[in-house]
């Protein structure tokens, strides 16, 4: 004579049948979810491994006083070759991807402004760092161009929105 299943495992049981249906009604849904960005796969073939030297961004110079770094950078779009004998359209910070290195010394306040020169809004994010929330990037603090006119992406009413630059701070 078999044991009979105790109520407890029973109803997990059931319950899990119960989840995994109702996942399984939404699958074809969230399968037709429209793309937001357009997948593109390059023609061109990758170079050989170790065969191009790692690129080494340039040091940008910081205008400073007595506690405080000040660099301006500009997101801006331009030709780079990534790949040898081919140009890549990007939009880089200086124009060149990787952007340039910034130096944080402890103990000195760091000041960036970034001024966008893309045709579109954008927003800048520090990774890694101790950022005051004004200075960290929420994904709809858009930094908007002179001169755009296209619609702005949802926008966030407590963020904030920037025309042609906005000025970020971070403390070492």
């Amino acid at each position: 004579m078999r044991p009979a299943i105790p109520r407890r495992r029973l109803l997990g049981a059931l319950g899990g049948a119960a989840a995994l249906a109702a996942v399984g009604t939404q699958i074809p849904r969230l399968a037709a979810a429209v793309q937001t960005g357009e997948l593109l796969r390059s023609l061109l073939p990758l170079p050989a491994p170790y065969r191009v030297p790692l690129p080494v961004p340039p040091v940008l110079t910081a205008h400073q006083d007595a506690t405080t770094d000040y660099y301006e950078v500009t997101q801006k779009a331009a030709t780079q070759e990534i790949l040898p004998g081919h140009t890549t359209a990007i939009w880089g910070y200086e124009g060149i991807f990787p952007g340039p290195t910034l130096v944080s010394r402890s103990g000195r306040r760091t000041v960036v402004r970034h001024r966008n020169a893309l045709p579109v809004p954008a927003v800048v994010h520090l990774h890694g760092g101790h950022t005051p929330s004004a200075s960290d990037g929420y994904p709809t603090d858009l930094i908007v161009p002179d001169g755009f006119t296209g619609p702005l992406p949802h926008h966030d009413h407590g963020a904030s929105l920037a025309h042609d630059s906005r000025v970020y701070e971070y403390r070492s």
